[in-house]
């Protein structure tokens, strides 16, 4: 009777437990439904091209699909397939579901890819991009291997940015395929994405094409030439399979673009050509809530198309009375789509507060060149007006708990305090020696570096130089630059140092020292550090590889 009563005890209490969990486990569905996202490998494609469309569900999926009826108005779904994936990362588990499906467009234009739902749940649209063929494409079609090649500009500024689009269209298998490396004299080459391949047709012929996009900035004004890439591969020869296959190869035609000189009205700051230039920050207080000797920390962020990272200016904040600046380090990033490079800078500094009452911080205006208008323009932060309160008062409680009547001091305490005077120097003069011994000892039987700059000929400029750079000196870091150029490469202005380097950063530290030193307002926020760093780099650069160089400089704080 007992083993019965026990055992439906333990009955009843696991029949308790499984209906808890599955109430649980209910609940955890409901509160975190999973999610359907969409993405596709191109944005912009030419009509007939076929293209990836990736559906991601965040639960195994056993059946069931996506709803297509309202994608397939625009798009032809060529095919589709489903998996179910497991992976394990850091000891998270992820689960989910992911549709591929290869799409083609019914007409050009700029297409939506609408919201697509499964299971209550809806993907965000897609913008498309679908161009019509070019004659090009469409002239060359009885040939079994050719190219097309595109650029969306015949003529830009130095520096401004080229997007370069090359397709190898092809009718034939073939194996063994290669193209040749892009490289342009006078000109900075960076690939954007890998090499995409996937299938068209023209004509009602259906072909394969590779596609390759580069951004392409060149360094010097004039003309470059952007020479014609070649395709070489095997043709198979599907009647005999020992074949080695029939040799092909195609030349595309070289491409001349016009690079024009910086404009001269211009104003003295880092050169921007860009098609978008913002700037925009944020602060850790509201513009009320301000107090005397309380940091706050104001954070600038400039973002660019068409430029690296790199390449945008710390910016000067003009001398405010009241307000004391420390800045700190830029950060620098990039990213790069079909459409190019977006660079984008952040600066952060501290404000430190000085006096009470009302203050403007002005304007900040940045000049940059308008490539779309080919007119000057700015990216401003507008000004600012913060009212600052008063410092609170110390609570000087303790200091008068502390304060005590002479005549309560008997002479027992006083010899007491002498002696225990007497101990405490006695012990920081022990300390004292004894750090100074070690340093000593260390500076003694320290290991010495074959390539430090403050060791190596001509480290006197270059010592100089790093101190101007740690104490922000802009008149001492010019001086102290034009000084090493002098007597390391025998030029006698920065100009001519720059265009020996030909670097992108070193000219913009170099451009950016020159705005700070001869602009009609004081600032207060210039950067020593980046003229280091960006000299640093452009040494790096230029050493042979495999080489020490003696020139090579160490971090400006190491």
């Amino acid at each position: 009777m007992v083993k019965r009563l026990i055992f439906k005890r333990m009955i009843t209490s696991l029949l308790l437990s499984v209906i808890a969990t599955l109430g649980l486990l209910t609940f955890t569905s409901a509160a975190s439904a999973a999610t359907l996202t969409a993405n596709i490998d191109r944005k912009e494609i030419t009509e007939n091209d076929s293209f990836r469309l990736f559906l991601r569900y965040d639960e195994q999926v056993g059946f069931g699909q996506p709803e297509l009826t309202e994608l397939k108005r625009n798009f032809r779904v060529l095919s589709q397939q489903k998996s179910n994936q497991f992976r394990s990362m850091n000891g998270k588990t992820v689960s989910y579901t992911e549709w591929t499906l290869i799409l083609s467009p019914l007409k050009t234009g700029e297409l939506i890819i609408p919201a697509i739902e499964f299971k209550g749940q809806k993907s965000q649209p897609i913008k498309v991009l679908v161009n019509t063929l070019p004659d090009s494409v469409k002239e060359q079609i009885a040939k079994e291997f050719f190219f097309d090649i595109n650029v969306d500009t015949q003529s830009t500024y130095v520096q401004g940015q080229i997007l370069y689009t090359e397709k190898l269209y092809y009718t034939l298998n073939h194996e063994d395929a290669s193209l040749s490396e892009l490289k342009v004299t006078d000109a900075m080459v960076i690939p954007l994405g890998d090499v995409r391949q996937y299938t068209t047709t023209v004509s009602g012929q259906r072909m394969g094409v590779y596609e390759r996009r580069y951004a392409i900035f060149a360094e010097e004004s004039g003309e470059i030439v952007i020479p014609g890439q070649k395709f070489s591969a095997s043709v198979v020869n599907s009647y005999n399979r020992w074949s080695r296959g029939r040799p092909v190869s195609v030349v595309a035609k070289p491409i001349r673009i016009e690079v024009k000189a910086r404009p001269a009205n211009y104003p003295q700051a880092p050169w921007l050509p860009s098609d978008k230039v913002i700037v925009e920050d944020r602060w850790s207080k509201p513009n009320d809530e301000w107090q005397v000797g309380e940091p706050v920390t104001r954070t600038i962020l400039i973002k660019a198309n068409g430029l690296a990272g790199s390449q945008l200016p710390s910016i000067a904040l003009p001398i405010v009375d009241g307000l004391k600046y420390y800045p700190d380090q830029s950060e620098y990033n990039d990213q790069s789509d079909a459409q190019g490079i977006q660079g984008s800078a952040q600066q952060s500094l501290a404000i430190v507060p000085t006096q009470s009452g009302r203050i403007i911080i002005p304007e900040v205006r940045i000049p940059w060149w308008n490539l779309d208008k080919n007119k000057l323009e700015y990216a401003v932060l507008p000004a600012q007006t913060i009212q600052v309160a008063e410092a609170e008062i110390a609570n000087k409680t303790a200091s008068s708990q502390v304060t005590a009547s002479p005549l309560s001091i008997n002479s027992s305490d006083a010899i007491a305090t002498n002696q225990s005077g007497l101990w405490v120097i006695a012990t920081l003069l022990l300390l004292l020696t004894n750090i100074v011994t070690a340093f000593l000892l260390w500076r003694k039987n320290a290991p010495k570096k074959d390539h430090d700059i403050e060791t190596t000929k001509p480290s006197q400029h270059l010592k100089h130089l790093k101190k101007a750079c740690q104490n922000n000196d802009a008149n001492g870091i010019r001086q102290h630059l034009k000084d090493w150029a002098q007597e390391e490469y025998q030029v006698s202005n920065l100009e001519e140092l720059g265009k020996i380097f030909n670097d992108v950063a070193l000219n913009n530290a170099i451009n950016e020292l020159d705005s700070y030193l001869y602009q009609a307002r004081d600032n207060s926020a210039f950067n020593g550090q980046v003229v280091w760093n960006s000299l640093s780099q452009a040494i790096k650069k230029r050493s042979p590889k495999g080489k020490s160089d003696k020139q090579n400089l160490k971090p400006l704080y190491q």
